[in-house]
């Protein structure tokens, strides 16, 4: 049964301002060093845990049938708490005015832990240590740590003993938000639940991110989700502040000459990357892509023979022959069998 709800007005406040004309901050990333991790992560599961990793995936695909994000955010909720065997739970949003956390979904909860923890603009809670440090974080009994010296009698009034919060993030690795689920006992997860986690805000994060669509953007070429759109318009020159924005597209021939979006859906291989060296070109970007089809290769053993093209332009999608770069790989496991392309 679904105990789960949303804050409605909590959750239009935040998702309007995506849309709003407010000047943009830039989309606060999880690190590549440990998204390498995360990858590593998903090709340890397929091999100790397969069992682990299905049921990862059904909930996942559960998510993608959801048409609305309304409902979407309830069914997050209630799956972390499951994954996790936790008796409460919550769903924040980063507000990209001020970063702050904002409180959209829980579970369990009375109004004074939802007044208290209605918004969140510092690192001073669990929530907040992890949206700060873009990583996992937990306390296994609130009452020992002194960091939450302010929190402490919301939390006992709640019945709040331990926490975990886990980044929800899109595919490109930009913070959407945090989940975090609750327990009344003291305690903290094992690693291989505190993994499956991780990897669950990930899944859950593209889902989300792909319900984050400017309307007035549909007609666009990139069709991006807001947390791209909410960038200033950097079509002109591709760059701000010393940052590159790269966009990628993932193409499967097909038909006669032809090709198609490379997939499930639509937009799962099809996105943005920010990189900040002047070293860090098109090549590069492609060459991120091309790690995360072969971390999903690894894990599905795909035996699809076909080749696929990595397409990357500066700043918008264009056509093919209008990418900086273009990459062909191929679903080989060792991850050998690659090489680029002409794009002219």
């Amino acid at each position: 049964m679904d105990h789960s709800h949303n804050l409605i007005g909590s959750l239009e406040h935040v998702t309007a301002s995506y849309t709003s004309a407010l000047p943009a901050r830039p989309a606060r990333k999880v690190a590549a060093a440990h998204r390498a991790d995360q990858l590593a992560a998903w090709v340890a599961l397929s091999l100790d845990e397969p069992a682990a990793l299905k049921k990862l995936q059904d909930a996942a695909e559960e998510l993608r049938d959801i048409p609305e994000l309304a409902a979407v955010l309830p069914r997050v909720a209630e799956a972390a708490m499951a994954l996790l065997d936790a008796e409460f739970g919550n769903i924040q949003f980063v507000d990209p005015r001020d970063d702050s956390l904002v409180l959209v979904t829980q579970s369990g909860f009375g109004e004074e832990f939802l007044d208290h923890f209605a918004v969140v603009h510092d690192d001073r809670s669990v929530c907040g240590r992890a949206a700060r440090q873009r990583t996992q974080a937990v306390t296994a009994d609130v009452r020992d740590d002194r960091g939450l010296t302010l929190h402490q009698r919301t939390f006992r009034a709640s019945g709040v003993r331990s926490v975990q919060s886990t980044p929800l993030v899109d595919h490109a690795g930009r913070l959407l938000g945090m989940i975090s689920t609750h327990m009344s006992q003291p305690g903290r997860p094992s690693d291989q639940d505190l993994r499956i986690m991780e990897l669950y805000g990930q899944l859950a994060g593209e889902v989300v991110a792909r319900h984050l669509i400017v309307p007035e953007a549909a007609g666009h070429p990139h069709n991006g989700t807001v947390l791209d759109q909410h960038r200033p318009l950097l079509a002109r020159t591709g760059t701000t502040n010393g940052a590159t924005q790269w966009v990628y597209r993932v193409d499967v021939p097909y038909g006669s000459g032809g090709c198609r979006t490379y997939g499930i859906h639509p937009d799962q291989w099809r996105g943005r990357i920010t990189t900040d060296s002047p070293d860090h070109d098109a090549e590069y970007a492609a060459a991120l892509v091309a790690r995360d089809l072969r971390a999903e290769w690894n894990i599905h053993r795909s035996g699809e023979a076909r080749p696929v093209h990595i397409h990357v332009w500066r700043a918008w999608e264009g056509t093919y022959q209008d990418a900086a770069f273009t990459m062909e790989i191929q679903p080989d496991l060792d991850g050998r069998r690659h090489r680029a392309v002409d794009p002219a």
